[in-house]
């Protein structure tokens, strides 16, 4: 999980202080104003299906929270390659 947060939030410039919990993602994600690149969004997780089991469990928590953020009108996405 830890590994999820570390590389979104370089990938995004996140604060030092940035949570690490969907609440927090999902706020700095659909709100803005919090990182210094916000939407749109394409997030692209390479090698998912290689993944363990936990992993696997935690990319499916995040997809679901991206699925939440688009229904509510975010432009962000979300892809998992093999």
């Amino acid at each position: 999980m830890q590994d999820l947060y570390s590389a979104f939030f370089v990938a995004v410039g996140a604060p030092e202080w940035h949570g690490r919990n969907f609440n927090a993602l999902h706020d700095s994600i659909g709100g803005g104003g919090i990182n210094r690149i916000e939407v749109p969004y394409r997030i692209v997780i390479r090698n998912a299906p290689h993944e363990n089991e936990m992993a696997k469990q935690v990319l499916d928590h995040f997809a679901g929270l991206i699925q939440h953020l688009q229904a509510e009108g975010c432009p962000v996405k979300f892809l998992t390659q093999g």
